[in-house]
């Protein structure tokens, strides 16, 4: 037994953005390692398609379709995977997608949208599943944003905002609850390709490598998890 690594094996996980590549690759390689999956998304077809790869391991993936756009649904999302899974071990929150623009011409509807998937649903998210890893006493929260949360960027716009905001954010759920077992991980990838090659030919940041480091962080021992921000 490799006594450096933390079993995962029996915990429950749900991935919100679960129809972008990263969300779906991270549980595609936390199922591999015997974690339930639950992946939430907009997205119905991408969901599933995720989830057959999952299965097709013999591992167990719940999706649910959902805009997480209030604190009902948020809870509601934790209570169908306690019920489904029996517990519940591990919140991961992807970023859904990017969008921006010049402040001064920034349009107000995309700034609206950004924020809300990018860091009201992350809010929500917590704001459920703290008081279930509280009372727990263990519980593991991750953020999967972007490097635009350790730089700024002309023309990142809401995104650029939502991600130094989700940052702090994460911060305060480390500090309000470190006595708790709740550990805290902000992962922020640059920019990922599906090839694995940029447009000059050079390896490059692939969504699986994302998951591998998800995997990394999580099954690491709990006296070393929970950290300041990861730049891959």
């Amino acid at each position: 037994m490799n006594m450096d690594k933390q079993d995962l094996h029996g915990m429950a996980a749900i991935i919100t953005g679960g129809s972008t590549d990263a969300a779906g690759a991270a549980a595609l390689a936390l199922a591999r390692e015997g974690v339930q999956i639950c992946l939430c998304g907009r997205q119905a077809d991408l969901l599933e398609l995720a989830a057959e790869k999952i299965t097709a391991l013999g591992g167990s993936c719940l999706t649910i379709v959902s805009e997480l756009d209030s604190l009902e649904a948020a809870e509601s999302l934790v209570e169908q995977v306690r019920t489904a899974f029996g517990r519940l071990d591990i919140l991961i929150m992807a970023s859904p997608f990017w969008a921006g623009g010049q402040i001064h011409q920034h349009s107000v509807k995309t700034w609206e949208r950004v924020l809300a998937a990018n860091l009201h649903e992350p809010f929500l998210m917590a704001r459920s599943v703290l008081p279930v890893f509280r009372a727990q006493q263990h519980g593991e929260i991750m953020a999967l944003g972007s490097d635009s949360a350790l730089g700024i960027y002309p023309q990142d716009g809401a995104f650029g905002v939502a991600m130094h905001a989700l940052q702090t954010l994460m911060e305060l759920i480390k500090v309000e609850n470190a006595e708790y077992g709740i550990r805290t991980h902000t992962l922020y990838p640059g920019v990922t390709v599906t090839s694995g090659l940029d447009s000059e030919g050079k390896p490059a940041l692939t969504a699986a490598h994302v998951a591998d480091w998800v995997v990394w962080l999580l099954t690491r021992p709990a006296h070393l998890r929970g950290n300041g921000p990861i730049l891959i």
